[in-house]
């Protein structure tokens, strides 16, 4: 069972909480609930039977339980809870709406017109969310030292601060390195400031886990913007 993800979003005065889950081999299923105040407003449950079959990596599944996560809670982010709260046009089987919120599919404007906005799947509208945010300068992270990293190691990491688009280096921002896993509370395991080419090491060692998966997750933290990533930590 991989680690999973828990994220709280505030939208129009309503706090939305999106819970992922990785079920385990014996029922191989990424699961997200989407609840407000308490009540379970949008299921979404993606099987990996098929590529458990292929052979594929423990990585490869964590990394398709976070794109899951990820997207709904983008999609709540920008006003698209009808997305959720409404079967998918593509598949659907893939959302299960075990409740209507009242909150649902509401943004500044009103009511969103399901009809008019149906035409597209969740994921497409994502895709077409976040070309649009790349026209704006953001900030993004790239991480060297993080593809062997195992329980009870040391590591190293360079991690390089810079805009996009445009690549310029962005100068005094927060980096932190962080131990999360599925047995203990999470761990702050190096801090840093990126220097004027935009760069900082990190460096730190490992926790021991027996059992369990984790995750080094490493986070930046400036004015411009945040970004982080995640990698599976090996035994």
């Amino acid at each position: 069972m991989l680690t999973g993800y828990n994220t709280d979003i505030d939208f129009e005065g309503v706090t939305y909480h999106v819970q992922t889950e990785d079920r385990g081999a014996a029922n191989p299923l990424i699961e997200s609930l989407v609840y407000v105040k308490g009540e379970i407003l949008a299921t979404r449950r993606t099987e990996y039977a098929n590529l458990l079959e292929a052979g594929a990596e423990p990585s490869s599944i964590q990394i398709l339980m976070e794109r899951q996560h990820r997207t709904i809670v983008d999609a709540i982010r920008i006003g698209r809870i009808d997305l959720l709260t409404e079967p998918s046009v593509s598949d659907a089987s893939d959302t299960t709406v075990t409740r209507r919120s009242p909150f649902a599919g509401l943004q500044a404007g009103g009511p969103i017109d399901v009809a008019r906005l149906s035409q597209k799947t969740l994921d497409e509208v994502i895709a077409d969310w976040l070309a649009e945010q790349q026209k704006e300068e953001r900030v993004r992270l790239r991480v060297l030292g993080g593809d062997d990293l195992r329980y009870g190691a040391a590591f190293t990491l360079q991690v390089i601060i810079q805009t996009t688009p445009g690549d310029a280096p962005v100068v005094g921002a927060n980096a932190s390195a962080r131990f999360l896993s599925t047995t203990m509370k999470p761990t702050r395991l190096a801090d840093g400031t990126s220097d004027n080419t935009g760069t900082v090491e990190l460096k730190g060692t490992i926790p021991r886990l027996e059992k369990g998966q984790g995750l080094l997750v490493v986070t930046v933290q400036h004015p411009r913007g945040n970004d982080e990533v995640k990698f599976l930590v090996s035994r």
